[in-house]
């Protein structure tokens, strides 16, 4: 059983890959999944725990002519959405959330350019707002991410502290069914879900979703 109490990216990749007994030098494939596994299992255990996530300012610049805007890594919802006009750029107007449809119907042509009025999701990774912008306006956009994944550049998080089990049997379940050892990925869910089962989820979400951040563009 692995050391979960100091459970980090780097173990769980490790603790992957003795389970498997895939994931050497040479087996490629593994090797290759192995972090898209752990970050999508991430941000599916999020959804289960119903994590709505940190609070992010995110400060960015609007370009001239481009309606889509990206959002940060690890979005989940906008509270807010800002910028800054006038002659100075001092002078904060408030962007309204409409659909999608909406802001396609009152803005078809996207090439005529004006002070943006309204904002919508466009995917899970960007926003789209109307009208198109005339002009390279600052911005600040509230926004509710799912907390500090996991990565070689940042080795703990709250699931390797608080949910590290549950954690790791998710990805294992998932690492088996990729590796077609259908006959122990059962195995592994029904020891993730008695994990799932054993959290206090309310708690774990009150102390992530109170948490917050600063990121800057």
């Amino acid at each position: 059983m692995p050391d979960t109490a100091v459970m980090t990216y780097d173990s769980l990749v490790q603790d992957l890959k003795d389970y498997l007994e895939r994931g050497d030098a040479s087996d490629e494939t593994v090797l290759r999944q192995i972090p898209r596994v752990i970050a999508n299992t991430q941000r599916s255990l999020a959804d289960r725990l119903k994590i709505q996530g940190v609070l992010v300012p995110m400060l960015s610049t609007m370009q001239t002519g481009q309606n889509v805007i990206a959002k940060p890594d690890g979005w989940r919802s906008t509270v807010s959405f800002n910028y800054g006009s006038g002659v100075n750029m001092n002078v904060n107007r408030t962007l309204r959330a409409r659909g999608f449809e909406y802001i396609r119907t009152l803005y078809p042509i996207t090439t005529n350019l004006a002070p943006p009025e309204f904002y919508a999701d466009y995917d899970l990774e960007h926003w789209i707002v109307g009208s198109t912008p005339d002009r390279d306006y600052p911005f600040e956009a509230m926004v509710y991410c799912i907390p500090d994944l996991l990565s070689s550049e940042n080795q703990q998080n709250y699931l390797t502290k608080y949910a590290p089990f549950l954690l790791l049997y998710s990805c294992l379940a998932a690492m088996e069914m990729l590796v077609k050892h259908d006959e122990r990925m059962p195995m592994w869910k029904a020891e993730a879900e008695s994990q799932f089962n054993a959290i206090n989820t309310e708690d774990l979400r009150r102390m992530v979703d109170r948490g917050q951040i600063r990121s800057t563009d």
